[in-house]
Parts: structure tokens; C-alpha cells; sequence
């Protein structure tokens, strides 16, 4: 009866760690994250964790100081990657593929892919770079579906809609999910998003201009430039702009399943 007694507390306790130690639906601010040197990189971690279908989950906000140069690490390639320029003008190569972007751009590096980030410019530069593993790996069905590749904020394609504007950017299966879903969003001020709504599909939003006001369940909280919000599995959410000008986000979704 004791070695049970101490069974449960012992598995009482583990549950108890792992729902600390997993990410929850809410915004993580990047003003609550810390400073932390990598050589000429400077990182920091806005949100890193478990979810409910990734392994483990890094955001990230990395500024290079001007002149300087960073490719990712053999332990970075493990992952799969999606990087978004947050601010200033950077020379991003991966693979065979090189292009100099500003704020917006986007990266996509497949895990096994490595990328350079060069600053030729006279300030500093800084973007996303959100890590991912999922148990459902397949290095295979990634590079089947396309490689590596970066994205030029004014080369994708605009749709205007009565609420402000959107971008699709991608929906392609990746290394590490059947389905990942990247759409780009203006939001005109005093505009709702949709309304409250689920869906089984995890989504991440990283704010990459002005502010605006996210449902979480029943709660609603502000989020910034530089801000990640996480929308759990089937939590109710929306987004409304309450400023007084547009704001500009990024809608990431991932899915496990084809259909998810």
C-alpha cells in the first residue's frame, strides 16, 4: 500500500511538471524576455515549451549588430525553422537561394537546411525565429514538397478586403507537419479579425507592426510589435484592432493531419 501511495504521488507530480513545463494560450511578451549573447547574436526567448502537437517549441526574437554575420548552428538544423524579419534590412541565404529582404520576409528552413544572416547595412537587424520538432518527423515529405526558401515582403501578393488586407504566403506539408499554414494580416483599426471562434489546429500569431487587442477564451489582452500569441487547440479566440491605426500580424497554423 506505501510503494502505491508513492506511485501516485510520484505520477501526480510528473503530470504536474509537464503541465507547467507546456505552453498555454496566451500572449508572451517580448518586454519579459532577457538578453542572452551567442557570440555576435543577440537572443532573446519569448516563449519555449511543449504544446499539444510539437516536442518542443522555441520563439525567439535575434538581433545581429551591423556588419556582422550569423549562419545557424548543426544544433539549430535538427529543427525546422520559420524566420520573420522584424525590423531592418538583412541578406538571408539558404541553400542555393539568397536574397537581401526587409521587415516582413519570411524564411522557411526545412530541418537539415542551415541559413546565413549577413547585415551589410549601418544598424542593427532583428526577426522571429520560431524552432519547432513534432514526433511526426519526415525529412522526406518536406523536401518532396519544395525546398528551403525565403520570401520578399513586397513580392507577395496582396488581397485588399473590407477590413484591411491579406497575404497568403504558403500551405505546403513541411518536415515536421503534414500541413503548415502561413498567411500574412493588415487589420484596419476599429475591425474585428473574425468572430470567436476553435478549431483542433494550434495557431501562433507574431505581431510584426503596431498593437491590437486578442480574445483568449474569455479574457482579452493587448499584444505589441515583437509579441507572440499562442491559440491552443479548440480555445476560443479572435483578434480586434482597438488603436487608432492598421496593425500587422502573422497567422501561423500547423496541422499533424492533412484534414486537421
Amino acid at each position: 500500500m506505501k510503494k502505491l501511495f508513492l506511485a501516485v504521488c510520484l505520477l501526480a507530480t510528473t503530470s504536474a511538471m509537464a503541465a507547467i513545463d507546456s505552453l498555454h494560450a496566451a500572449v508572451y511578451k517580448l518586454s519579459n524576455s532577457k538578453v542572452q549573447k551567442v557570440g555576435v547574436l543577440e537572443k532573446r526567448l519569448v516563449a519555449s515549451g511543449p504544446t499539444l502537437d510539437i516536442k518542443q517549441f522555441d520563439v525567439y526574437v535575434n538581433t545581429l549588430p551591423a556588419g556582422k554575420k550569423y549562419t545557424s548552428t548543426n544544433a539549430d538544423s535538427k529543427f525546422e525553422q520559420l524566420i520573420v524579419v522584424k525590423s531592418g534590412t538583412i541578406k538571408l541565404t539558404v541553400g542555393d537561394s539568397s536574397k537581401t529582404v526587409g521587415p516582413g520576409s519570411l524564411a522557411l528552413v526545412l530541418a537539415g537546411d542551415k541559413m546565413t544572416f549577413e547585415n551589410n547595412t549601418m544598424g542593427p537587424v532583428s526577426w522571429y525565429a520560431m524552432s519547432y520538432k513534432t514526433k511526426l518527423e519526415d525529412i522526406k515529405r518536406g523536401h518532396d514538397a519544395g525546398p528551403s526558401f525565403i520570401k520578399d515582403w513586397n513580392a507577395l501578393k496582396v488581397t485588399k478586403t473590407g477590413k484591411g488586407e491579406t497575404r497568403n504566403v504558403y500551405d505546403r506539408p513541411t518536415t515536421m507537419f503534414e500541413r503548415f499554414d502561413v498567411h500574412a494580416t493588415v487589420l484596419n483599426n476599429g475591425f474585428n479579425s473574425h468572430d470567436p471562434h476553435t478549431h483542433r489546429a494550434e495557431e501562433l500569431i507574431l505581431m510584426i507592426d503596431g498593437e491590437c487587442q486578442f480574445q483568449i477564451g474569455q479574457e482579452k489582452f493587448m499584444a505589441q510589435n515583437g509579441d507572440a500569441v499562442l491559440m491552443g487547440s479548440k480555445v476560443l479566440h479572435a483578434a480586434q484592432n482597438i488603436g487608432s491605426k492598421p496593425c500587422g500580424y502573422y497567422a501561423i497554423q500547423w496541422h499533424l493531419l492533412k484534414k486537421d
